[in-house]
């Protein structure tokens, strides 16, 4: 930064403030919590538009705003088409999950399980699933805490990162302690309109400085680009994609799209709102917020590029986080430079928040439903903040631990094993057959292969980004998801019909609800009818637990 300590000094005290007020918000969202369901979904009283603010904000990462920006002025055209892919995985959840999940009324994916299979199967893939997508997110996260600390406040590394992260995680383990859900929500809220607000204060400012010539500012940015080893213009293609397989940059594409989609923190948003109308609503109106978004990254990528010259940003992948915060800092000096880096720890902090009580949550529901333990409201909300802080706690001190480490290679990975949830809720909720066995096969056969597949990849071994460095055992170059989901879907299908379980009535509940909103009884008691041929004792058990646990409208 150019002003020395002036920008980081305004960011601390900006930060200060909205901690402070963010903190009144959510003291003010505990009023409204009597019982679990007001903690986990706010009580799905959460309007569409509110709603929309936070499905934004929840997709909005340090690298979709901060990184990205970087990234387009590095590869200009080949980044932008990457931001296509984040825009398309929003088709998915709007056309496919929105209405149907929130019509279920569930408040974890192992609600949408439990319609279909045995309640205790169900529930652990629930369980497994959220609780190893939120280890490898909160780290990377955390790690970004880290980042934004070095990049934007001049905290060296070390101590003095360690010391940041373990304060901002703490921070917003009490959020989420005191506000549940609703303080969740108008957290990522505030979140989204910071992040619109000066985004476009900069698209503004960059836009007047060529008298909204767009022609002249895109000769600009094409003249003062530093020349590509390949000789590929900026504003063409190939500086991202002209080299390497075709097909390792079409997995990436093909993560973004099909992983984002279904990851488990994104669908409890759908749980919060009033209707499945608010939750297509919702969704719709938060895709749509997105063109603009990444309009604004490109006009702004392009513009420090010609503002600042090719030699002045970060001139390679690890330093492009230093584009967007030395852009802002010429636009708008040491003010608005550190209102950068507030909203930036602020863009990580919403999604922390996201993601812990997302996690939260299918510990307590799903493990008490696992368990068959009595309904007790107020036991489950006393259980709910325990594991909180539990939760909260070791997140924070796993994440300082590896601080060190280089985490970039969980950032795909846990894009991949959000593609294994895909398979599991499309076959939950359109295919008739679907049971038990095959959601073992679909969530335990695609985390295995994931997981397999990652370890021989590029992400794992000889590559700049690996995980392990100084060795290379990898074979594949692409990314893991693009053989990984396929195969989920072909697992599922295949433990289906190896298994003779079939539960139409099941089937039939969930499309009333799920396309109806209809409410309608609870299941009925599977140990009453041949229902299962081949159900394994210990899950008909479950079965006279699921009418008080699965979700109803109706109760």
């Amino acid at each position: 930064m150019t002003n020395g300590f002036a920008a980081p000094a305004i960011g601390v005290v900006i930060s200060v403030a909205l901690t402070l007020l963010l903190l009144g918000v959510m003291i003010a969202a505990r009023r409204s919590q009597h019982s679990p369901a007001d903690f986990y979904v706010a009580g799905r009283r959460i309007g569409a538009g509110q709603n929309a603010l936070a499905l934004f904000a929840s997709f909005i990462l340090l690298s979709t705003m901060v990184t990205m920006t970087g990234h387009i002025a590095l590869n200009g055209f080949d980044a932008f088409l990457f931001a296509a892919g984040f825009t398309l995985s929003w088709l998915i959840a709007l056309l496919i999950f929105a209405s149907p999940l929130r019509n279920v009324g569930g408040q974890t994916i192992g609600d949408v399980f439990a319609l279909r299979t045995g309640e205790r199967s169900a529930r652990t893939a629930s369980l497994v699933v959220t609780l190893l997508l939120y280890a490898t997110y909160t780290i990377v996260m955390m790690n970004a805490v880290g980042i934004v600390a070095s990049v934007m406040f001049g905290v060296a590394p070390g101590t003095g990162q360690a010391v940041v992260v373990a304060a901002v995680g703490l921070l917003v383990t009490l959020f989420v302690l005191v506000g549940g859900m609703l303080g969740t929500t108008r957290l990522l809220a505030v979140k989204a309109v910071l992040v619109i607000g000066i985004l476009a204060a900069l698209t503004i400012v960059v836009l007047a400085k060529y008298r909204w010539n767009l022609g002249q500012l895109l000769g600009d940015a094409q003249a003062k680009a530093l020349p590509h080893p390949g000789g590929y213009d900026l504003l063409g293609t190939g500086r991202e994609f002209g080299e390497g397989s075709p097909i390792v940059h079409l997995s990436k594409l093909f993560a973004v799209i099909v992983g984002h989609a279904a990851l488990p923190y994104l669908f409890m948003r759908h749980f919060t709102v009033t209707s499945g109308r608010d939750a297509r609503r919702s969704t719709g109106w938060a895709s749509m917020m997105f063109v603009p978004f990444y309009l604004c990254t490109a006009v702004l990528g392009l513009g420090a590029v010609a503002l600042l010259g090719g030699q002045n940003i970060g001139m390679t992948p690890p330093t492009r986080d230093i584009t967007l915060p030395r852009l802002a800092d010429l636009l708008g000096g040491p003010w608005v430079a550190g209102l950068l880096g507030a909203t930036a720890m602020l863009v990580v902090a919403g999604i922390l928040a996201a993601l812990l009580i997302s996690a939260v949550t299918s510990v307590t529901r799903d493990f008490r439903a696992a368990r068959r333990m009595p309904l007790d409201s107020a036991a489950e909300l006393r259980a709910a903040r325990r594991n909180t802080v539990i939760i909260g706690v070791a997140a924070v001190v796993v994440s300082v631990a590896l601080l060190q480490v280089n985490t970039h290679s969980l950032i795909p990975i846990t894009v991949d094993l959000g593609g294994v949830v895909l398979p599991a809720v499309i076959y939950s909720l359109f295919w008739k057959r679907f049971n038990t066995a095959g959601l073992r096969w679909t969530v335990y056969g695609g985390i295995a292969v994931t997981g397999i597949l990652f370890l021989f990849s590029g992400l794992m071994s000889g590559t700049p980004v690996a995980m392990l460095s100084g060795v290379d055992f990898h074979v594949i170059d692409f990314d893991p998801a693009l053989v990984a989901v396929p195969l989920t879907f072909l697992l599922g299908y295949l433990g289906t019909i190896s298994s003779r379980e079939r539960d139409s009535r099941g089937f039939a509940e969930l499309q009333v609800r799920a396309f109806t909103g209809a409410d309608v009884p609870a299941r009925r008691d599977r140990t009453a009818g041949p229902a299962h041929a081949d159900e394994r004792p210990d899950e008909r058990a479950d079965e006279p637990a699921r009418a008080s646990q699965t979700p109803s409208r109706a109760r």
